[in-house]
């Protein structure tokens, strides 16, 4: 098998592991509602955050040019996410999407068919934001931004500002921005009430955003595989460009 074939079966493989964490994660209702992507952060960030090695990259790269490594990050994380969606295009039908469209949007309950494909749009959305908060937690080490990972903050000011939509506009108006933090730069000790509910209503919106890309992009016959692959390069470069943006003025 070539490289590109190894990298293949590796994502489908971990795109089957995802499969098992669709339902810890809270399975479908937790998918429509967006509460998904509060729980994947607080479950997956600390292990990413720990086991980034900025030796390891520049060893591997054969350079310590920041923006060089900053550059082949994000092209790795990109490539693995285009990937990851011709694997999910390859396993989802059009007939499943439109059945999840038309009658999955608001059940609790799915037929098992539309069971099947909807753990197939969470296993992708969970695997994708993975990769990026991988990817999230590799430019932090590799630029010397020190996050907490008790502290979400950071993690969602980057994906509401890369998604874009109403994510970021209550991103906005709860005072978050690039380069920011609600604290002032010191790290929470314990959340109150109000920040809590912000972040959350954030998280919950970004959420709910890459469920519902993920099921109109695979909506078109033929080209939803490419559609799918296109839509997660484009993202996770979004990604990487404002955590780069956003480390280099909390540097500031």
């Amino acid at each position: 098998m070539d490289v590109c074939s190894n990298l293949k079966s590796d994502i489908k493989k971990q795109f089957d592991e995802a499969k098992e964490d669709y339902n810890q994660v809270g399975g479908w209702t937790a998918f429509i509602s967006g509460q998904w992507m509060w729980h994947l952060i607080h479950k997956a960030f600390a292990n990413y955050w720990e086991s980034a090695d900025v030796e390891y990259f520049e060893t591997k790269y054969q350079t310590k040019d920041k923006s060089k490594l900053s550059q082949k990050l994000i092209a790795a994380a990109a490539k693995n996410s285009t990937m990851l969606g011709g694997v999910t295009g390859a396993v989802i039908s059009v007939d499943e999407i439109s059945a999840i469209v038309t009658g999955g949007g608001g059940g609790v309950m799915l037929p098992a068919k539309i069971s099947i494909a909807a753990a197939a749009l969470g296993a992708e959305a969970i695997l994708m934001i993975r990769f990026q908060l991988e990817l999230v937690a590799n430019l932090a080490k590799l630029y010397g931004v020190p996050i907490d990972t008790n502290d979400p903050e950071d993690i969602l000011v980057i994906f509401a500002f890369a998604f874009g939509g109403t994510a970021a506009d209550t991103a906005v108006k709860s005072g978050m921005k690039v380069g920011g933090k609600l604290a002032g730069g010191h790290a929470k000790a314990a959340y109150n009430n109000q920040v809590l509910a912000a972040l959350k209503s954030i998280a919950a919106k970004i959420g709910v955003k890459i469920l519902q890309r993920n099921t109109l992009k695979y909506a078109i016959p033929i080209a939803s595989i490419g559609i799918g692959s296109g839509w997660n390069y484009a993202a996770t470069k979004a990604v990487g460009k404002i955590a780069i943006k956003h480390f280099e003025q909390r540097l500031d």
